[in-house]
C-alpha cells in the first residue's frame, strides 16, 4: 500500500501535449458516443441493444481519434502502452485480468451491504429493464453488444482518453493528488453524461457515481502504480467481465 501510495505521489515527465488537448479528447470522446447514437438511430432503429451498439460505435470512433491525434512517437510513449515483452505480457494480462475481476467483486458485496440490493452497471440497466420491468427476453445480439462494449471497446477508449492522456496531463498541471483525483471525478462525470445514469436516489447516486469515481480511482492506481495504461485497460476489462457476468445472473 506505501509503494502505491508513493508512485501516485510521484510526478511523471509531462506529456508532450497540453491539458487542454487532453480535455478536448475527454469532448471528442463524448462527441463520439453521440454521433455513434445517431448512426446507430439512422441504421438500426428502436432494437434492444441500440444502446450498447451506439457506444460501442462511440468508443471505436474514440480509439482511432486517439492514435490519430496522438500518434507521433513521443506522444505514443507518453500513452505508456508499451509492454515488457511476450512472457512479462501474458503475466500482466493475466494478473491485471484477475485484480480487476477481483476488485469488481468486492465492490459488489460493498454495494449490496449500503444499497438496497444488487443492481447492473448503468450501461447495462436497459438490458435489465428488459428482463424485470417489460418481461422480455435479452436477445442474442444484446449480449454480443454488451460483451464488445463492456469488455473491449470501453475499457480500451476510456483508459486511453483517461488514463493515458488525461491523468498525467492533469498531474503535470496541478499537482500529483489533485490531477489523480481530478481525473477520477471527471471520469465519473463523463460516466453521469455519457450513459445517462439516474441519480434520483441513493442507489442511483452509488450506481451512477459513486461506483465510476472508485473505478477512476483504481485504474488510476493501477496506471500509476505499473506505469502501464495497458495494464490499466487490462484491470478495466475485468470490471467488464464482472459486469457482462453479473447481468447474466440477475437475468436469471
Amino acid at each position: 500500500m506505501r509503494n502505491i501510495f508513493g508512485r501516485i505521489s510521484a510526478l511523471e515527465n509531462p506529456p508532450p501535449w497540453s491539458t487542454l488537448a487532453a480535455l478536448g479528447g475527454v469532448v471528442v470522446s463524448f462527441a463520439a458516443t453521440v454521433l455513434g447514437s445517431f448512426i446507430v438511430l439512422a441504421l438500426l432503429g428502436d432494437k434492444q441493444y441500440k444502446e450498447l451498439a451506439a457506444w460501442t460505435i462511440g468508443a471505436v470512433l474514440t480509439i482511432i481519434f486517439v492514435y490519430i491525434r496522438f500518434g507521433k512517437p513521443e506522444q505514443r510513449a507518453a500513452l505508456h502502452l508499451g509492454g515488457g515483452g511476450n512472457v512479462v505480457m501474458v503475466q500482466q494480462a493475466f494478473l491485471m485480468l484477475l485484480i480487476g475481476v477481483g476488485l469488481s467483486v468486492a465492490l459488489d458485496v460493498v454495494s449490496g451491504r449500503v444499497t438496497s440490493g444488487f443492481l447492473p452497471e448503468p450501461e447495462l440497466t436497459y438490458l435489465y429493464n428488459a428482463v424485470t420491468i417489460n418481461r422480455g427476453t435479452i436477445t442474442v445480439l444484446s449480449w454480443i453488444f454488451a460483451v464488445l462494449f463492456m469488455v473491449i471497446a470501453q475499457p480500451i477508449a476510456e483508459e486511453l482518453i483517461f488514463r493515458g492522456v488525461l491523468l498525467s496531463s492533469l498531474r503535470s498541471m496541478i499537482g500529483a493528488w489533485p490531477g489523480y483525483i481530478l481525473s477520477a471525478l471527471l471520469y465519473a462525470l463523463f460516466h453521469l453524461i455519457a450513459y445517462g445514469s439516474s441519480i434520483s436516489d441513493f442507489n442511483g447516486l452509488w450506481y451512477g457515481q459513486v461506483l465510476p469515481f472508485v473505478g477512476g480511482l483504481i485504474f488510476g492506481a493501477v496506471r500509476l502504480t505499473t506505469g502501464s495504461t495497458r495494464a490499466a485497460i487490462l484491470a478495466h476489462v475485468g470490471f467488464g467481465l464482472f459486469a457482462v457476468v453479473k447481468m447474466l445472473t440477475l437475468a436469471g
